[in-house]
């Protein structure tokens, strides 16, 4: 019955609400900083002088600006942290839907004197479990974003009859949305399309991979994303005339990645234990050969191929693609690369599988059944913990620290975790100062060729790990909050500041300005 894998669904899409709207600050990594942008860009627009001093943003097409501008339109009526929620909200609720239209949007194939499957009905409770994986943590909102919106777009192309038709038109707007939102996500599109073509090219000959025909006016669909892409990539990597997002590329093809990417779907700081989701896959692909253990030899009937292709290229490329960027020494410029197609390739594999419909509590269905729902409660019960916990420390923290900056001041992040773990950086909300004091600090997202925002009169944003501060800059700032285990400052700190307080490893220091005779910093 359709209905209990939409209740089912629907009740777990309520559950990841729930556990969304009820925190005041979400444990994401990026958070503070894309919150943070949006005030900025509200302030901006609003004409505070204060925020004209520190920031500006240039006229710049860059593909990361779908979290800006939708923080702007709902900051003239909601706080920033719930218009953040909301945000991420939409998120929450936009990708198990784009799962389902683009399962709908590929017509399956009948099974011979068979009714009794249905695609999408394990689909749609995974896709909503998902939601909490690897880039929700890291907080990656225009990534995230970019997710169900690259989905919807190449369901809109492949329901595509005829050139002028509202279908066609929505997938040219959505992949202009996806463009905003994120360059990996207009590339998922790219080549979740490209191969999807290739099936419907295929499908000319051989009518069983696609009930869709590769037309003329996918091809063009297929080079507008090109162009879109191309667009992107000068803005990203050449407009701006800097090194910034370019280097030599490092790889990865150990097995170990390989087995983690089954794992990346649904990683998290605080993962559900190893077994849980090896039962998981296991239940899945049990139940899949059972329903069919008679037709094993008809692989179409097994699977629909419009949705496979694309899902193991994807899987493929994020394997094969680069999993980091790598300056001239060997240091490593930026991480998470090609992962970032991990998750579009797991759900259309997993949209791509017939599987029996949940109809009734008998084997296989039950094996089914009940490891989606033990899954979903550890899956759920952790990212509740998490929120919890994190949500909680930065409350005392906001209460206790952030309270006593006064506005419109000037505040210098430090951060000083050497054995920094993946939960530590879910806390270091060094940006939040800007969204609920209104104040200034270098660490808020600007590289050239991601975002438009430029700081003053620096430019790019400040590494927080780098402890060395010049005179210039215990000049220009009022305050430092430093996020370290140790309660003793080192000395070339503990000279420049006077501590405030402490509260959870954070440390509100007082900078006390430095005397005329000291040496000026060497420019």
């Amino acid at each position: 019955m359709k209905w209990l894998e939409r209740t089912v669904s629907a009740l777990l899409a309520l559950s990841v609400l729930a556990i969304i709207f009820g925190s005041t600050f979400l444990p994401m990594n990026d958070a503070p900083s894309h919150i943070a942008n949006g005030v900025i860009a509200h302030k901006l627009l609003a004409g505070d002088s204060f925020f004209a001093a520190h920031y500006r943003f240039d006229l710049i097409p860059v593909p990361y600006l779908a979290t800006v501008l939708l923080m702007v339109l709902g900051l003239p009526v909601l706080s920033p942290l719930w218009t953040w929620k909301l945000i991420i909200g939409l998120y929450a609720i936009s990708l198990p839907l784009a799962c389902h239209f683009l399962s709908r949007s590929v017509e399956p194939p009948r099974l011979s004197g068979d009714d009794s499957t249905d695609s999408v009905a394990p689909l749609l409770p995974l896709s909503v479990l998902a939601i909490f994986h690897w880039g929700y943590w890291m907080g990656e909102s225009n990534y995230l974003l970019g997710q169900p919106v690259a989905l919807c777009a190449l369901a809109l192309l492949i329901r595509t009859e005829r050139l002028l038709s509202g279908s066609f038109f929505g997938f040219l707007l959505l992949s202009v949305v996806a463009y905003l939102c994120h360059i990996y996500a207009l590339t998922m599109l790219l080549i979740g399309a490209t191969s999807w073509a290739f099936v419907a090219l295929l499908a000319h000959r051989f009518s069983a991979l696609s009930s869709h025909k590769l037309r003329r006016h996918h091809g063009i669909g297929l080079a507008f994303v090109y162009a879109l892409f191309a667009v992107a990539a000068y803005f990203v990597l050449f407009q701006h005339g800097s090194d910034a997002n370019r280097g030599s590329l490092g790889f990865d093809l150990s097995p170990k990645r390989l087995l983690h990417m089954l794992i990346d779907p649904f990683d998290s700081p605080e993962p559900a234990p190893r077994i849980t989701i090896g039962l998981l896959y296991a239940s899945v692909l049990a139940t899949w050969l059972w329903a069919h253990r008679d037709r094993l030899r008809l692989i179409t009937e097994l699977v629909q191929p419009a949705l496979l292709i694309p899902g193991l290229t994807l899987i493929l490329a994020a394997y094969l693609g680069p999993v980091s960027i790598l300056a001239a020494d060997g240091t490593q410029k930026e991480g998470e690369i090609a992962i970032r197609f991990v998750l579009g390739g797991f759900l259309l594999t997993m949209l791509s599988l017939r599987m029996p419909k949940l109809i009734a509590l008998r084997s296989p269905r039950a094996l089914l059944v009940g490891m989606l729902l033990l899954f979903a409660g550890v899956q759920l019960s952790g990212a509740l913990r998490l929120h919890r916990s994190v949500d909680a420390k930065l409350q005392r923290i906001e209460q206790t620290l952030l309270a006593k900056v006064p506005a419109h001041s000037r505040v210098l992040p430090l951060l000083d975790l050497p054995e920094a773990q993946w939960r530590d950086y879910l806390i270091h909300r060094l940006g939040n100062y800007v969204v609920l004091r209104d104040s200034y600090s270098p660490h808020i997202f600007a590289v050239r060729g991601q975002h438009p925002l430029r700081h003053l009169p620096w430019g790019d944003q400040r590494e927080v790990a780098n402890l060395h501060v010049t005179d210039e800059e215990w000049r220009y700032y009022d305050y430092v909050l430093l996020y370290q285990r140790s309660r003793k400052l080192d000395a070339s700190l503990a000279s420049h500041l006077t501590p405030l307080g402490s509260q959870d490893d954070f440390h509100l220091l007082q900078v006390r300005r430095p005397t005329a005779t000291t040496t000026p910093a060497v420019q």
